[in-house]
């Protein structure tokens, strides 16, 4: 009675994952600050809807500004965004709430 379905195993191991993911990257956010960097940056292709929405919604990155959608150089048509997140380094209008990283980029 004690197995675990191969679903909940699945599902248990999928949370690992991101958790280990997120780990990772507030690593690279606390890297950042302290060398005093003032964002850290990655690439994530449009297809690849899962990290898209990983990086967005669960560690707060923003499409930054010299990404191809928002710089105009291919638009639509490139496959990938340029996304940030600003370190305590960076500009002072930036604002963020903690999350799951209890305020690492600060």
């Amino acid at each position: 009675m004690g197995r675990k379905s191969s679903k909940a195993k699945e599902k248990k191991q999928k949370r690992l994952e991101e958790r280990a993911a997120m780990d990772a990257v507030c690593a690279k956010v606390d890297a950042a600050n302290r060398t005093q960097m003032k964002k850290v940056m990655l690439t994530v292709f449009k297809h690849n809807h899962g990290a898209y929405q990983f990086f967005r919604e669960a560690l707060q990155f923003e499409i930054d500004d010299s990404s191809p959608s928002m710089s105009g150089c291919c638009g639509e048509d490139c496959s990938y965004e340029i996304l940030s997140r600003r370190t305590k380094f960076g500009d002072s209008q930036h604002s963020h709430a903690g999350g799951h990283c209890g305020g690492c980029c600060h």
